[in-house]
């Protein structure tokens, strides 16, 4: 193996619905419940559970931004397995339903009692909403943070 694959690790983020990313990167940085955790080849082996937020996946000189929701990452010395429920590209994300799901999920929190789901479901929710607008915010296209911009008022964003 050449000496520069050994400073990579293969990083494999599979939802539900698809295998979403899998390459040899530099460097990663996933969302966990702890706080932001940074992964590069040779890390010590660790099992964390994620929170919704910006994971950063950096190859050369090149950084590409997603969003991931919850779920958990194994850790080993070359290889990061991120399993989670949703995971998403900025470019990918509709500003619309994005403040949507926020609206309704703040909602639903402060009527938590009245409704049929439970606290900790609609935090999450609650999160995963706002890591999609904050996607948004830093990586997403001029049209998605224009239309942001525009909607966020009305959504109470």
């Amino acid at each position: 193996m050449a000496e520069s694959e050994h400073k990579r690790v293969t990083l494999i983020i599979v939802t539900p619905y698809k295998n979403f990313f899998e390459e040899k990167v530099d460097s990663v940085v996933i969302p966990s419940l702890s706080g932001e955790i940074g992964i590069m080849a040779g890390h010590s082996p660790l099992v964390v559970a994620l929170s919704p937020g910006i994971c950063s996946i950096r190859t050369d000189s090149d950084v590409r931004h997603c969003v991931l929701s919850e779920g958990y990452a194994e850790i080993g010395q070359y290889l990061c397995l991120v399993i989670c429920n949703a995971a998403e590209w900025p470019e990918d994300l509709d500003v619309s339903q994005a403040l949507e799901s926020y609206q309704h999920a703040k909602l639903s929190l402060q009527k938590h009692h009245e409704v049929n789901r439970d606290k900790y479901d609609i935090e999450v929710a609650l999160q995963r909403a706002k890591a999609r607008l904050h996607t948004i915010e830093l990586y997403g296209s001029s049209a998605q943070r224009d239309s942001l911009s525009d909607d966020r008022e009305m959504y109470g964003y």
